[in-house]
């Protein structure tokens, strides 16, 4: 994919809260690194798939700071679409 980042399943560590009515609601996400990011919004939440990566579950479009992504989970795990600098896709 020369010119082009690819993409690729991260499966990351969720902090959530679950309510008395049974929603999920995404608080925070920690990074392959250890790095957390809080989330401060969560814009909708409904059952999709990743065109990007694959996989099937329940999608979060949150917004971290200014940017806005989806973070998915696929029971029993969280995974958000990670990009993948050109100079790695092989």
């Amino acid at each position: 994919m020369k010119g082009a980042d690819g993409w690729r399943k991260r499966y990351v560590s969720v902090t959530a809260r679950m309510d008395e009515d049974g929603r999920v609601r995404p608080l925070s996400i920690q990074w392959y690194d250890g790095k957390t990011y809080a989330i401060d919004d969560v814009r909708s939440v409904r059952r999709s798939s990743s065109r990007k990566v694959g996989g099937d579950g329940i999608c979060y479009t949150i917004r971290i700071g200014e940017r806005i992504t989806q973070l998915y989970y696929e029971d029993p795990r969280w995974f958000v679409e990670e990009i993948v600098p050109d100079e790695l896709v092989s």
